[in-house]
C-alpha cells in the first residue's frame, strides 16, 4: 500500500516539452514522475516499471498517438500494465466523439488542458491508492477472476492441507501442470478477446475432466496446476493424454478461417513425507511442463522428484543465470520466479550497490 514514505509513481506522455515540464512542475515531492514524449516511448516506460501508478497521456503524438497507446495498455500481456488507470488529458481540439472514442477503448478518466495542479494530483493520488487496493484485494483472494478456478494462492493454501493428510496417511500426491502451446503467437493473432475464450474453454475442459476431489488453478496467462490426492500416475497420463486430445478439438478463429489449439503437459508422482513442501511439489511439476514444451506442441513429459533434485543440483553448480530469470519474469512464470528470487538478490546485490 502506498504510505507516507512511499511515493506515487507517475507517468505523463506527452510530444509537447511545454506540457511536460508544465506536469513536472506540478507534482510535489510526494511523487515519483517519469516523462514520455509519445506512446512509443510511453509504452516502453510502463514495460520497464509495470509497478507504476497511474498514466496520463495526451491524444494526438506522433509515432504512437493516445489511443494507440490505450489500445496498446489495455491488450498488453502482463496483467499489471493492463489494469492500469489511463486519465486522458483533452483540449480544445479534441472533439467529443475523440473522448467518446477513448473511453470505449478503456480510458479510466479525462482531464482538461491547461492542467489545474490541484485536481491533477488528487486524481493521481486517488487512482493511485484505488489500484494499490485492487492489488491487496486480489493478493488476498483464492479464486481466478476470468475462469472461476483457483489462483496461485488458492492452490498453495489447498496444497498445504492436502501436504499434511498425504504426510499422515503416507500417501502420494500426483501433479499435472498445463500449458496453453504458443500463448504469445496466439494473442498477436487473435487478441485479448480471442485468448481470454481460449483460456476459458479451456479451464471448462478441465474441470469436466478431473475428479472433484481434485483442486485446478490457473497460475499464469494460460497455465494451469492441478493437484491430484492419492492418484497413481499411469492414471494421470491416461487424463494428460485425453485432455491433449481434446484441446485439439478446440479451434479459434481468425478472419473466417480456424487456428489450431494445442497444449503441453508435464506430470509428476510424489510420495509425500514430512519433508515435502508445496514449493518442491509445484516446481517439480512446473519443471515436467517446461520439459514437455521444449519436445514441441501437445507434448507429455513425466517427471520424478529424484530427476528434479538432480536437474536443480546441476544448475545450482552451474550458477543462476540473470537472463532465464528474466525470461520467466516476461512470460509470468511467478513459481519459477520465485524459487530463484532470494539467489537473484543475493548475486546482484553488489551490482546494485
Amino acid at each position: 500500500m502506498i504510505g507516507e514514505n512511499n511515493k506515487i509513481r507517475v507517468l505523463v506522455v506527452d510530444d509537447s516539452r511545454v506540457v511536460r515540464v508544465a506536469a513536472t512542475r506540478m507534482f510535489d515531492d510526494q511523487f515519483e514522475i517519469k516523462l514520455g514524449v509519445d506512446g512509443a516511448d510511453g509504452l516502453a516506460i510502463l514495460e520497464r516499471h509495470p509497478d507504476l501508478h497511474v498514466v496520463f497521456t495526451d491524444l494526438a503524438m506522433p509515432e504512437m498517438d493516445g489511443f494507440e497507446l490505450l489500445e496498446a495498455i489495455r491488450s498488453h500481456t502482463d496483467e499489471r500494465i493492463r489494469e492500469i488507470p489511463v486519465i486522458v488529458a483533452t483540449g480544445a481540439g479534441n472533439p467529443e466523439s475523440a473522448k467518446q472514442k477513448a473511453f470505449s477503448m478503456g480510458a479510466t478518466d479525462f482531464v482538461t488542458k491547461p492542467f489545474n495542479a490541484t485536481d491533477i494530483k488528487a486524481r493521481a493520488r486517488s487512482y493511485a491508492q484505488l489500484r494499490e487496493q485492487n492489488r491487496s484485494l486480489k493478493e488476498h483472494a483464492t479464486i481466478d477472476e476470468l475462469t472461476g478456478l483457483l489462483n496461485l494462492r488458492g492452490l498453495q493454501l489447498q496444497l498445504e492441507k492436502e501436504l499434511s493428510f498425504a504426510a499422515r496417511h503416507e500417501s502420494n500426491l500426483t501433479m499435472i501442470a498445463i500449458e496453453v502451446d504458443h500463448y504469445k503467437d496466439l494473442f498477436v493473432r487473435i487478441g485479448r478477446e480471442g485468448t481470454e475464450k481460449v483460456v476459458k474453454r479451456v479451464a471448462r475442459v478441465l474441470d469436466d475432466t478431473f475428479r472433484k476431489e481434485d483442486s485446478i488453478a490457473r497460475v499464469g496467462l494460460a497455465r494451469y496446476v492441478v493437484s491430484m490426492p492419492m492418484a497413481l500416475s499411469e492414471n494421470a497420463m491416461e487424463l494428460a493424454n485425453r485432455i491433449c486430445h481434446t484441446i485439439e478439438t478446440l479451434k479459434a478463429k481468425l478472419d473466417g478461417k480456424r487456428i489450431k489449439i494445442t497444449v503441453s503437459i508435464g506430470v509428476s508422482s510424489v510420495q509425500v513425507d514430512s519433508d515435502m513442501d508445496a514449493a518442491t511439489l509445484l516446481g517439480v511439476s512446473i519443471e515436467a511442463l517446461e520439459r514437455a514444451s521444449l519436445d514441441g506442441a501437445s507434448q507429455i513429459y513425466e517427471m520424478t522428484l529424484e530427476e528434479y533434485r538432480e536437474k536443480m543440483e546441476e544448475e545450482a553448480k552451474r550458477g543462476l543465470s540473470i537472463d532465464n530469470l528474466l525470461e520467466q519474469i516476461e512470460s509470468g512464470n511467478q513459481l519459477a520466479i520465485a524459487s530463484q528470487l532470494d539467489n537473484a538478490i543475493e548475486r546482484l546485490g553488489p551490482l546494485l550497490r
